[in-house]
């Protein structure tokens, strides 16, 4: 048991493969909890028996995946901010947010059980991938609050490695790319530290690009060399528990050939038994389209951050598929060996322990207590950062000549956080008194039709006239990551705020 002053907060990298938890010691050090099967890396997988009556997660839950592979959800990470349901159970659906939601308990029961206090982890900071907007932080709140835990903060997931490794702490100024290569996203992040300060100038992200992308491609590949060479069809629907064996013997192969350059698949389907030479070069070829997906996202951002490769002091690669040698030597041509920075922070636990130095960095920033006990007396990192959005948002404003609606940008991509703009707007003619203020994220002048609906609010309101600016819009996004709207009726003086509810497209 631990007697650790501040257990009630945790930092938590919520992965596609894997979770991590982690908190504060009174050294002034992050450190992993291992969960109640006393793994430092929880599989983000869950299962939910019949009436949910049995629900298991990470390990146990892995298990169940060959047994009851219609029960047992993973990957719930790629589906944040959909509609998807995988099941229904007494009426209730299983959707991405109950998933998360049941690895976020199942974290924090982690947590009493290793510091025997059953307050340990009601307190949560959370990384996300830099890529997630506006309808996936919602998401993830919610699922917190589904836990049963409070959310103090969400934090990027590069900016969360970068704190981890300490790169504000080093002599001089400096560049860095932060590339997270994760097991289902991946996300790059240009940040000037300088003066105990980080600065994100530019973040941007895949949410369909990671480890579970490799697999699926190795799997696919596996399984027809077998039905050409055996006549046996593998697959989730013909052989269910033949197929998750196959799976994971080709993502342990796939780690074997960090070290090794060729590896044997073995399998067994039936009374087949089936043995595949596979390569390293073999994969490097068969990544070759993601790995150039990833070059161009690396550029892209470059050129956003207005900054030049050159001027690139150091590249920070984190996310446990940093480890496959085909993407680091696509990096390492990119950059350069000479400017990849080494450090002792494992790629699997940085983001998480990064997240829990940025909830005591919160913490003494208020100097107040957001715990049971006061944190002040340990020490906090020397560092203050400045995020970035990884979106715009607006409004929806209709062309009065051809009756289009398009996106008027207020805050734009790549503002600092936190922000806040003012824009007004005029009826649409003299007599209209119904007004539908549709809050959008998406590019300036990009057709309505084609952006995100993050909320909306239908306003009746006096005729005006349409040649004067009568509404004013408000928006702020906070520290925090969240999005506030108010609409100003400049003719009654009066004010309504709107709510970010997530519609999807008109």
């Amino acid at each position: 048991m631990k007697t650790i002053k501040n257990s009630h907060i945790v930092g938590i990298d919520l992965g596609t493969t894997n979770t991590v938890i982690a908190y504060y010691d009174e050294s002034g050090k992050p450190q992993v909890i291992p969960n109640q099967d006393g793994e430092m890396l929880t599989p983000s997988i869950v299962f939910f028996g019949p009436g949910c009556n049995e629900i298991l997660v990470g390990s146990a839950a892995r298990n169940m995946l060959a047994l009851e592979p219609t029960r047992t959800i993973k990957e719930a990470k790629r589906d944040v901010g959909t509609d998807t349901v995988y099941l229904t159970e007494n009426g209730e659906p299983v959707t991405p947010e109950v998933v998360q939601a049941k690895i976020l308990r199942y974290c924090r029961e982690s947590a009493v059980k290793f510091f025997g206090d059953q307050q340990a982890g009601s307190q949560m900071v959370i990384s996300v991938p830099a890529e997630y907007g506006e309808k996936e932080r919602q998401s993830v709140k919610r699922s917190v609050e589904l836990s049963g835990a409070e959310l103090i903060r969400l934090i990027n997931e590069p900016t969360a490695a970068g704190l981890a490794h300490g790169l504000a702490e080093k002599q001089g100024d400096r560049l860095v790319v932060v590339l997270d290569f994760g097991g289902g996203t991946f996300d790059v992040s240009i940040v000037a530290y300088a003066g105990g300060q980080a600065t994100v100038l530019a973040s941007s992200g895949d949410k369909k690009l990671g480890g579970a992308d490799v697999d699926r491609l190795l799997v696919g590949r596996v399984s027809t060399e077998i039905s050409k060479q055996h006549g046996v069809e593998v697959s989730a629907t013909s052989h269910p528990a033949e197929f998750f064996r196959l799976w994971e013997e080709i993502v342990r192969q796939k780690h074997m050939l960090a070290s090794r350059t060729e590896v044997k698949i073995c399998a067994a389907i039936g009374s087949k038994q089936v043995v595949l030479p596979f390569s390293r070069r073999e994969l490097s070829e068969m990544i070759a389209p993601l790995l150039d997906r990833a070059e161009n996202l690396i550029c892209d951002t470059i050129k956003n951050a207005k900054v030049e490769i050159g001027e690139i002091n150091n590249v920070l690669l984190i996310g446990g598929s940093s480890r496959l040698v085909p993407y680091r030597e696509r990096i390492e041509r990119i950059f350069g060996q000479e400017r990849i920075a080494g450090g002792q922070v494992s790629p699997d636990m940085a983001v998480a322990e990064g997240a829990v130095i940025h909830a005591v960095k919160v913490s003494n920033s208020k100097g107040e207590s957001i715990v049971g006990e006061s944190l002040q007396a340990i020490p906090a990192p020397a560092i203050d950062h400045i995020e970035v959005m990884t979106h715009s948002l607006g409004v929806a404003v209709q062309d009065t000549r051809s009756e289009n609606e398009y996106c008027s940008v207020i805050l734009e991509k790549n503002s600092p956080i936190p922000c806040g703009a003012v824009r007004r707007y005029a009826s649409v003619d003299d007599k209209q008194s119904r007004f539908k203020i549709s809050v959008l994220q998406g590019e300036n002048g990009q057709p309505a039709k084609d952006c995100m609906v993050v909320g909306d609010k239908e306003l009746v309101l006096t005729p005006r006239k349409s040649s004067e600016n009568s509404l004013e819009v408000t928006m702020g996004y906070d520290a925090a990551g969240m999005v506030k709207v108010q609409v100003r009726d400049l003719v009654s003086g009066k004010s309504q705020d709107i709510t970010v509810q997530f519609y999807g497209k008109n």
